[in-house]
């Protein structure tokens, strides 16, 4: 076998064994750095005030935004 194709089975298999680890580091680094607020086992950290979802409305939503009969009044609805 000649010098270049020892060079190349060489650089594969380097490719092979560290490229995984060398992403594993990558995905670890990011995962540090990530803003959602995960802690480093995966698992969410519990927020003392869960952000709203703004599709879900609540009788008070509805009543405070003044949506009493929802168009049903008689004068919602036109064009």
């Amino acid at each position: 076998m000649g010098t270049g194709s020892l060079i190349a089975i060489d650089v594969l298999l380097l490719y092979l064994i560290f490229g995984p680890v060398v992403l594993l580091g990558i995905y670890v680094l990011f995962d540090a750095i990530d803003p959602t607020g995960k802690d480093p086992t995966g698992k969410p950290q519990k927020d003392a005030s869960p952000e709203k979802d703004p599709a879900l409305w609540t009788s008070e939503d509805v009543d405070a935004t003044g949506f009493q009969g929802m168009g049903l009044d008689g004068r919602r609805n036109k064009i």
